[in-house]
């Protein structure tokens, strides 16, 4: 990594950190862009240039993107079946658009809260759905490729139903937690998942 991408990415981590310590302390609707803005120890602007609203600064979230080596890896069936590179595909591409620093309960909390907080979290992850199906429709000799585009669309929103299983039966991970701990998560989840497909096949 660059200084430059260093320096980006602490700014970003400033930021995020002072909107979601604000957010504790006062209530997310009484933390304004200024107070986060002055916490953080920069302007409005710089602030703009990292967060398009309040809202993501709150929960850390970053533009939803793919970088070419996570897709590399999908693509590669050295990294299990199918179905367990689509869900590590999908938590490369959330880990890559959030850095929300707070454990699962004290999220969930923050988004019981604040509905409009959940809705914004509900299209980032539909964003991220889309790009996974995007991903997947692309791999050239995937299976994907003769799917149909309901069987696609249901494939992907399994492999979110995995992740979503992960979180919330362990409240003390969060997207940036250890790697290794996570990965053993969602292996234990797959596990789960596969037991329950072949009970209803």
């Amino acid at each position: 990594m660059s200084l430059r991408e260093r320096h980006r990415a602490r700014t970003f981590r400033e930021i995020h950190e002072a909107a979601w310590e604000l957010t504790q302390r006062g209530g997310y609707g009484a933390t304004t862009v200024e107070a986060i803005a002055e916490r953080a120890g920069v302007s409005r602007r710089t602030f703009f240039n990292y967060f398009p609203s309040k809202e993501d600064a709150v929960l850390g979230l970053k533009p939803v993107h793919m970088p070419q080596e996570d897709v590399e890896r999908y693509r590669d069936p050295a990294n299990g079946d199918e179905f367990s590179r689509t869900v590590r595909l999908f938590l490369a591409i959330l880990r890559h658009s959030s850095s929300f620093s707070a454990t699962g309960k004290e999220r969930k909390e923050l988004l019981a809260a604040n509905p409009e907080l959940s809705r914004k979290i509900g299209l980032h992850i539909m964003t991220a759905e889309s790009l996974v199906a995007t991903t997947i429709g692309e791999h050239p000799g995937g299976t994907a490729s003769t799917r149909s585009c309901e069987t696609s669309q249901a494939y992907v929103l399994m492999a979110g139903s995995v992740l979503k299983y992960v979180y919330r039966n362990n409240e003390d991970l969060t997207i940036n937690c250890d790697p290794d701990v996570l990965d053993r998560a969602v292996e234990q989840a797959l596990s789960v998942f596969r037991s329950a497909f072949k009970e209803i096949s």
